[in-house]
């Protein structure tokens, strides 16, 4: 079983888009981590982050990993690699 990396603030999506928001109470590595709900500017406005791991909650909400989808259909890439879940 491979380790996920979770999706922090600033991370981008595959199509140009970045994370925006994240749990005002949990950060790693100094960055807010990002959960299901929260937002991503997209190229086409703002959308939301639509999939995480929902064995893993922070503040009662899913946290989102590498290749988790935005509603627009967009993937998160993770550009940290110290914190994942399996």
């Amino acid at each position: 079983m491979n380790m996920r990396p979770i999706i922090l603030l600033n991370d981008p999506t595959d199509r140009a888009g970045v994370v925006v928001e994240g749990s005002p109470t949990t950060l790693v590595n100094g960055r807010l981590v990002a959960r299901v709900g929260d937002k991503v500017m997209c190229p086409h406005g703002v959308c939301a982050i639509a999939t995480g791991d929902t064995s893993t909650l922070v503040d009662g909400r899913p946290v989102a990993r590498h290749g988790d989808k935005t509603a627009c259909g967009s993937s998160l890439i993770a550009t940290n690699s110290d914190c994942g879940i399996f």
